[in-house]
Formats: C-alpha cells, structure tokens, sequence
C-alpha cells in the first residue's frame, strides 16, 4: 500500500512529508535513469518509517538490495547508496568494485545518512575504481525515524543502561546531539535551546546541538531556517531538552487513550497488531492491521479515551443503522445494545462493507482491550495508581501518607497481581513518595511477597536513581461539575479531584509533567534558572515556573463484570 506522497506542486506540512520528499528529491532524484538503491540495516529503517516499498519503487528503481547480502551484479546500471557512514558499510560499499574488470555497478551515487569521518572518507579514496565512477556524493542528515505525522524517534534502545549504567559511554550525548541537530536541519530549523539544569547529560546534548548547528550554517551559507530574516511565516522554535530524570513516574502509569492501552495491553509488532472478528457467516476469523496513518480512523481516535473511542465508533454506527431501514437491528432498549451487536447489523448493509470493514477492526481492537483491562483486574490498580501520582482520591479528597501506605499494603497482598504489575505499582509509590523510609519500603516488599528478591529489589533501586532533586507542588482540587451517565463500563459521576484538562475521567488526573513544561514554555512561564539557555545570553526571564493546569469537567470509569462493551 503506498502512502500519501505530495504532488510537486504541493508543500509538505507534516514531518513524515518532509522527510517523504527529502529523501525522494535528494536521494532517488538523483538520476532520472533506472537504477539500483541500496541500503544498509539503519537506513532500512529510516526509509520504512517514511514511505512504502511501493512508493520508491515507482520511481524507476529496478530493485532494492541489501548492502551486507550477496548482490546480484548490475554493471551497466546506475545505483544508488544510501548508508551511514560507518566503517563496516562503507567497506562493504568499496569492497563491489574491488575488481576493476567485474564491478558490481555502473555509475554510483553515495549519499550518507550523516557526516563522513575523515577515517570513512580515507577508506573510499583509497579505492580509485569506485571514485572515478562516483556521480553524486553527498550528506543528507536522515538518521532518524519518523513514528507518526510528526513523532519522530532516535531509537537508540541502549540510552538508559549508557547513560544510568554501570559502564557509562562519555560519548553518548554527543551522539544523541548530533542526531538531534540532524532533524533541526531537515525541519530547517535553528532553534533556541533550552535544557534541564538539573541533569549534565543535558546540557552536553544541548551544547552538541548548539554546535553541530553553528557550524552547519557556517558552512552551508545558504541554509535558511523558520523566524530567519527572510522567513517570517513562523517564529523561531524553541528546543526544550529533558532528560527521563525528571519525570521518570509517567510512563509507569496506566494509561487510558486508545493508542496507549493498545500498545501496553495487546501485542504490537512493527505497528501490526492481530485481532479476532466475526465474519458474515457468524464464525470468528483471525485478522490484522497495520495502525498507521493510512487508517484515517487510527489517527482521529489514537490519542482519544478508551471510553471516548467506544462511544464514537457506537454513534457512527447509529448513525449507518437510523438512516437505513434494511438495518436490522432487534429493538432493545439502549443499555442492552452492545457494539457488537451493532456491529452485526451494520454487516447485513452490503453499501456499508468498506465503512464497516473499517469500523469493525476497531470495534475488535477497543473489545479485546477491555478484555485485556477486565482480565487484568487494571480498574482497581489504575484507581490506586491515581491516588498515588496525585495525593488525592477520585472525591478530590486528600490521602494521607499512613493511608495511602495502606492502600498500596492492601493491593500488594493480592493474589490476583502478577510480579509485573507489583513491580510496576511498588516503583510507582517509590518515584511519587520520594521521602518514603525504608521502613515503609520493607513493608511495601513483604506484602508483594518480594522481600527475600534482591533482583527486584535492584530493578526498583535503579528507579531511584532516576530522580532529581525537585519538588512538585499539587494543585489545590477542585469540584468538577456533574455530568449524567454516558454508559456502563465508564460512568459520568459527580466527582471532586484534582482538576485537569487531559479529559472528562476522574482516573486521567494525573497530568505527565512534561504537558506542564510545555505548557510553560509557551506562555514564556519557564523557569530560567531551572531551564536555562543555551545559545541566547539576552533572553530576560526569571518567572517562576507555575502551572497552568485548566479546570476542567471530569468522570471516572466504573467497574462492571461485564466484559462485552455496552452503553447506556
């Protein structure tokens, strides 16, 4: 399936398109002949995160080959390289026209995800057969993956242990500097730079991004970046660089958006996810489907409730079922409609197949993660995982420090909780108590039945080193308005919690500090002393980071036996 490629006429607004053009342009643009395009292991996973199989080969490339397999020659074909410029790929790149009678290609263009070391560039010259038929030789700057629209990730998995380890690597911010200025340039974008002071690893990667850019624009006069004198469509960007020490709590947390439970609940490989639906003929069929922006719908619901999710697939289908009347659909009275139910009725409307077929993957989709969150007991844990983020119960009330020990105590007992998801509840206290004793914490151990597991214990330890000297201030509650029940699995009740803008649901109290940042430092209320500059001395700024958290109207889910997804 190709992707949603721009014409030439149309400018890219998304940084997938950005990256879709650059790479179409500067890369397979090069020649307009037929050609090889040849790829190592990273850049693979460059392009793959940007375009289709289909959407290259269109562009007069004959065959895309792996640069570490043996390669059926082409020697009167032009090719094209699109490695990094490392040693391994590039020998790999001089070693197809060793034979000066037997290359493996004709007319060559390199081009390198990166800068080229000189002891890279050493390796090609050495070889006078590839140099005299070099073509094109050039850097791009495509050393990263774009995961969404505009996500992008460095996907360097090893960052953790490299950095927080026992055996450090000193040169590792350089390296995520520089991957980081390589998506400023491709955006054309040099930015104020902004870092956390709390953190060294920080200001290292800030500083490499400074430099990287100061002396790409130096020596590419002709780079223009947005809030430049000449481009005034957009202000100059500002890049904040945090490091998972300050907020090391949020990715424990059960999350309830469509896109979060889906990745935490179900098994996800490469954005292809395997579900079971019914067919036609009433017998189950194992499916699967590929999350990504092609699925327009994907992309409305991903970053959407759970429970917002199910109530939107729900009304488009009564929306398929009201306006036909062939629908047949046994009249029930609403809490007894289930989505499946709907789902079947919606089938027998042969005019609605693709409407459906579209609907009802993520009517399967949304099914088995509340079969998965039903299974898993996750209702009980998330409310309690609430608690101990925010100090504060569901009814805004505030839980003291013996109460909350307590209720933690309680659900470690349980025999229902597997070792993860203690684990998962025991580092979530440990992160948000930051003055817990180790008194506390031995208890916390015996309850989880953990106490003699000196591994575990370690896991949690290193948790803790994670943290950096900060307090967080909560936000006094305040009384949400009632709202009246949507349906059964996730109630609109008259609650009082701490009040956020993230949704209508008690248990999404809990707001990841970075919103809070960015939220900051767009109303210019970041704190300076905390966040410093890196590359503008006269920026004047000494506020006190506030919070600029929003009331907002909000309900909690409740908990119900019944694993089918109903409404009322």
């Amino acid at each position: 399936m190709a992707t949603n490629i721009l014409s030439n006429d149309e400018s890219p607004r998304t940084l997938r398109q950005i990256v879709q053009k650059k790479f179409l342009d500067e890369v397979i643009g090069v020649s307009e002949q037929w050609k090889v395009l040849v790829v190592d292991d990273f850049s693979t996973v460059v392009i793959s995160s940007a375009l289709t199989m289909f959407d290259i080969m269109e562009r007069r490339i004959t065959t895309v080959e792996s640069l570490k397999l043996n390669r059926r020659p082409f020697p009167d074909m032009e090719v094209i390289y699109f490695i990094t410029p490392s040693i391994q790929s590039v020998k790999s790149l001089v070693n197809d026209f060793n034979d000066p009678r037997k290359p493996r290609y004709g007319p060559v263009h390199v081009i390198f995800t990166d800068t080229i070391p000189q002891n890279v560039m050493t390796i090609i010259q050495s070889n006078g057969n590839l140099v005299q038929r070099i073509k094109t030789f050039k850097e791009i700057y495509l050393d990263f993956q774009t995961t969404e629209s505009n996500v992008y990730t460095l996907d360097l998995k090893d960052t953790l242990s490299k950095l927080y380890g026992s055996l450090t690597d000193p040169s590792y911010p350089q390296l995520i500097g520089n991957r980081l200025a390589n998506i400023c340039i491709t955006l054309n974008e040099h930015p104020l730079i902004r870092y956390q002071q709390s953190c060294s690893y920080s200001k290292i990667i800030a500083v490499t991004l400074h430099e990287k850019l100061t002396q790409f624009k130096k020596l590419n006069p002709s780079f223009w970046y947005n809030g430049d004198d000449t481009h005034h469509d957009r202000e100059r960007s500002t890049f904040l660089i945090l490091d998972r020490s300050f907020d090391p709590l949020s990715p424990l947390m059960h999350e309830y958006t469509y896109q979060s439970m889906v990745n935490d609940l179900l098994k996800v490989e490469n954005n292809i996810i395997k579900y079971k639906t019914q067919n036609n003929n009433n017998k189950i069929e194992d499916k699967e489907s590929l999350l990504n922006d092609n699925d327009e719908l994907w992309t409305e619901l991903k970053y959407e409730h759970i429970a917002k999710v199910i109530e939107i697939i729900k009304n488009r289908m009564s929306d398929i079922i009201n306006n036909n009347k062939n629908a047949v659909l046994t009249k029930k009275s609403d809490s007894e409609v289930t989505i499946t139910a709907m789902a079947a009725a919606v089938k027998q409307l042969p005019e609605y197949q693709q409407t459906m077929n579209r609907l009802g993957q993520h009517v399967a989709i949304a099914q088995q993660c509340m079969d998965a969150f039903s299974s898993l007991g996750l209702m009980e844990i998330s409310q309690i995982e609430q608690t101990i983020s925010t100090r504060y119960d569901e009814d805004g009330k505030e839980v003291k420090n013996n109460k909350l020990l307590q209720l933690v105590i309680d659900l470690l007992s349980s025999r229902s909780l597997t070792n993860d998801q203690k684990i998962r509840l025991l580092a979530i206290y440990i992160l948000s108590q930051r003055n817990a004793s180790n008194e506390e914490k031995r208890q916390l151990y015996i309850a989880a039945g953990l106490s003699d597991n000196g591994n575990i214990q370690q896991v949690l330890l290193n948790f803790e080193r994670l943290l950096v000297n900060s307090s967080n201030n909560p936000i006094k509650s305040t009384n949400s308005t009632t709202s009246n029940s949507i349906f059964s699995l996730f109630r609109k009740n008259p609650v009082k919690h701490d009040p956020t803008p993230e949704g209508e649901y008690a248990d999404t109290r809990h707001v990841p500090l970075v919103k809070i940042l960015t939220e900051q430092l767009i109303t210019n209320e970041l704190a300076v002393d905390q966040y410093p500059y890196i590359n503008n001395t006269n920026i004047n700024n000494n506020k006190i980071a506030k919070s600029v958290r929003k009331v907002g109207n909000h309900s909690r889910w409740d908990n119900n036996n019944k694993n089918d997804i109903q409404f009322d």
